[in-house]
């Protein structure tokens, strides 16, 4: 499968990379459980450490003791720093494309090794090409914040979205500080179903000064989306409009990597507004919208034609049709084995209290069964 990927998505071999390290037992006392791999790009040397110490020392900013030393030996035979610059870009692309359809849970370590790294090289270098790496290790960890919210673990989404905005700040990246505030209230959603703390994170970009229009655009579908949970239709309409508004102005350069990449532009804004009706109880003028787009999604973003699937089972439930709402909620489950999607999975719990109105039915009795035993991720 990483082969295909790289064939696909022309990464150059970073997605094998990404996958290829790998460490059977302890290292320095702690358990199994708690080691993953730094290892150098394209199958280069590797060093296995403590899963807790590189968070906690990524967390004070601070790798230090033992840990530092063996580190610093492993880039001390890197290629010149705009080699490895270059190489973080083929491995975010490689991330990238493995996301569309490999489970998370397989990214998070060898995406963790690829931070640390950085980290260790940001240490050493100055100037322009401090700069460089540490933006380019703030969108491995929004990327990691995704993936930990992909995960189903709002800690680890966290951990991330904070370290993403901490190391934003220290270069001045204003798009990345605003944007994990839109982080924040999509986690909100995906992990919490909260309207009000989704719509709350969301306005603190549209209050904050120097956020660029097209962040503010994406906080504006944010509050749209929890308006619509909360079931204020007229907010949502308003909100969404904004976004629609803001997002058509454009993006500056630094603002172009963050935010939903796997679909085309017209696509991407029929997802915001058929949401915004799933999550408002209606479903007439969505389900053939979604229907029809189904295929095109699947051509390009496994991850995001299975979350897609997954609203178009509420949107069946929201228009009395449980048979359809039933299968499709099943293909979405099927889908959710191979990938592993916990915001697939909470719009599916979403459309349980529906669902149960029709439990004497067979096949919603069936898929009810299966969703509640079925963890968040694969």
């Amino acid at each position: 499968m990483a082969e295909k990927l790289d064939a696909v998505y022309l990464t150059g071999g970073a997605v094998s990379a990404l996958l290829h390290a790998k460490h059977d037992g302890a290292v320095d006392g702690y358990p199994t459980n708690d080691v993953l791999v730094v290892q150098l790009s394209q199958g280069g040397a590797s060093v296995p450490v403590s899963r807790r110490e590189i968070l906690a020392g990524l967390g004070i900013g601070a790798l230090g003791g033992l840990l530092n030393e063996r580190l610093d030996r492993l880039v001390a035979t890197v290629d010149p720093v705009e080699d490895s610059l270059r190489s973080f870009e083929r491995a975010f692309a490689g991330f990238q494309a493995a996301a569309r359809m490999l489970p998370p849970t397989r990214l998070l370590d060898p995406m963790i090794g690829h931070v640390v790294l950085m980290d260790v090289l940001r240490r050493r270098a100055t100037g322009r090409e401090r700069k460089q790496l540490t933006v380019i290790q703030s969108r491995f960890a929004e990327s990691l914040s995704w993936l930990g919210e992909e995960a189903g673990d709002p800690i680890s989404a966290s951990y991330w979205t904070d370290r993403a905005a901490q190391w934003a700040t220290s270069v001045n990246w204003t798009a990345m500080v605003a944007y994990t505030f839109v982080r924040r209230s999509m986690m909100a959603i995906s992990l919490a179903g909260d309207g009000f703390r989704a719509v709350d994170n969301a306005g603190q970009v549209l209050e904050m000064h120097g956020a660029p229009l097209r962040v503010k655009g994406l906080a504006a579908k944010q509050a749209a989306f929890g308006h619509a949970l909360i079931g204020d239709a007229e907010a949502s309409a308003r909100a969404l409009d904004e976004a629609m508004r803001l997002l058509d102005s454009g993006a500056r350069d630094d603002e172009i990597a963050l935010g939903q990449r796997s679909v085309v532009s017209d696509d991407l804004y029929l997802i915001f507004r058929v949401t915004c009706d799933i999550y408002l109880g209606r479903g007439d003028r969505v389900v053939p919208l979604l229907e029809s787009r189904l295929p095109g999604l699947e051509e390009v973003s496994a991850r995001t034609a299975t979350i897609t699937r997954a609203k178009l089972a509420r949107a069946y439930a929201n228009i009395g049709q449980p048979q359809e709402a039933a299968v499709v909620a099943w293909q979405a489950l099927d889908a959710m084995k191979a990938i592993g999607s916990a915001s697939a999975h909470g719009e599916l719990r979403r459309t349980v209290p529906l669902l149960r109105r029709w439990e004497k039915r067979s096949e919603v009795r069936d898929v009810l069964h299966r969703l509640r035993s079925t963890p968040a991720t694969a």
